[in-house]
């Protein structure tokens, strides 16, 4: 498993990208800050759609009956296996990880690079 941490001005199209290739993939979201602790917010939830608005500087990330934002993020990183992404890791202004784990992994042959990389 590799990391990679997504530029800023790459993240409309990746997470565009990833709404498109979610086929049947469901998502465990988990919430982690000084505040409240580590929480799941929700386990193996059906993946609707995920997006970043750069004009309000949020993202979006639709599984089950949530709609789960992180407004300001600061960074975004991603583990795949080849072109296979495994999770992501988004990291509030606050310093809030949120962390998306998807099974099966979202196929993303367009964005990733191979496993041999």
């Amino acid at each position: 498993m590799k990391n990679l941490r997504l530029e800023q001005r790459d993240w409309v199209s990746f997470f565009d990208h990833v709404s498109r290739a979610h086929a049947a993939c469901k998502v465990t979201i988990e919430v982690d800050s000084e505040i409240i602790g580590a929480q799941k917010e929700v386990e193996n939830a059906v993946l609707h759609g995920l997006s970043y608005d750069p004009k309000g500087s949020a993202i979006a990330i639709r599984a089950g009956a949530v709609e789960h934002m992180i407004a300001h993020p600061a960074s975004v990183g991603i583990a795949h296996t080849g072109t296979d992404l495994i999770c992501m890791e988004v990291t509030g202004a606050d310093k809030t990880r949120h962390l998306f784990t998807f099974l099966p992994p979202v196929h993303l042959p367009d964005l990733l690079p191979p496993a041999s990389c």
